[in-house]
């Protein structure tokens, strides 16, 4: 079979099931069986698919067409225009994510500053990762209370040669961190109400770590651990910033009133939907996601500590 011929079939199948990358998701398993980069896919159309490949496509096709992420199967996820690895111990980076990124770089421009950076729940590594190769002096710290979490965020590390700016913690949030200060201190947490796991895509329930997803009762509860302790290691002037569930913005912004936490020099205009209607206005340190909604909440600690 040809390689325009196979990937037409495949994108009929996957389109089939729902998947709405389909496309894009079978020629990136058609790249990755046969090693061509998107130049060569493209001049190499018309070219057969050998048997031992085809049986290797069909293996892959076939856990593509059970819902698996085509990043899983592919065990690699763009980032920040950087390559994760990714399996079964860590959550799969989200584009959506990115809207952290963007929010500190605006509030905080890159520079020589020798920052410190606590990225809570590391997984990958993904945001600290790529906030480091955007402040080239800084230096961070990634916990994770998966040991096999940090076996993967350490060798994203290493592929990106980040290893000696990037120290990982095997921890439940702080507890074993020491007396260590930082000037950003960033998470995206479990926020999935326990009773709404089950209820969750296959793509993500049958393959995310559920460690990585269950936010208790009502989602939140990692916020107020965070929330609570964080200001014991914050820097002067530290941010604070949360990825967060599409309708828990009320419930955060409590629950960093409550524990001292003020949004109100955060204009995010920029971060904000435009709508023709009005309905969206910008609310101070709450930024949107590519589908418009509430993702991405940025706050500084007022209260003086004891």
């Amino acid at each position: 079979m040809q390689i325009a011929a196979y990937h037409r079939q495949l994108t009929q199948k996957l389109t089939d099931i729902g998947n709405p990358n389909a496309e894009l998701d079978a020629r990136l398993l058609i790249c990755h069986v046969l090693k061509l980069d998107f130049t060569n896919y493209i001049l190499q159309q018309n070219d057969l698919i050998c048997a031992a490949d085809l049986d290797r496509l069909a293996t892959l096709s076939q856990l593509a067409l059970s819902d698996m992420p085509i990043s899983r199967i592919l065990q690699n996820r763009e980032f920040w225009g950087l390559d994760f690895i990714v399996n079964a111990a860590v959550l799969d980076p989200r584009a959506d994510s990115e809207v952290m990124i963007e929010v500190l770089l605006h509030f905080l421009p890159p520079s020589h500053q020798k920052l410190r950076i606590l990225d809570l729940g590391t997984g990958t590594a993904c945001l600290l990762l790529s906030l480091l190769t955007e402040y080239p002096n800084a230096s961070g710290v990634g916990l994770d209370v998966s040991n096999q979490a940090l076996k993967v965020a350490q060798k994203n590390a290493e592929n990106l040669g980040l290893s000696h700016r990037a120290e990982f913690i095997q921890s439940d949030w702080f507890a074993d961190i020491g007396k260590q200060k930082f000037d950003i201190i960033l998470s995206n947490p479990p926020y999935i109400p326990s009773q709404d796991i089950e209820n969750l895509a296959n793509n993500v329930k049958l393959f995310d770590p559920l460690a990585a997803l269950d936010g208790g009762q009502d989602g939140l509860d990692p916020y107020r651990i965070i929330a609570q302790q964080a200001p014991l290691y914050m820097n002067e002037n530290a941010l604070l910033i949360f990825e967060m569930g599409h309708n828990q913005a009320d419930g955060l912004f409590v629950i960093l009133q409550q524990y001292g936490f003020d949004c109100a020099e955060f204009d995010m205009q920029k971060f904000t939907p435009k709508n023709p209607n009005g309905q969206i206005r910008p609310r101070d340190g709450l930024a949107y996601d590519l589908g418009q909604n509430p993702r991405v909440i940025i706050a500084k600690y007022r209260v003086k500590q004891n």
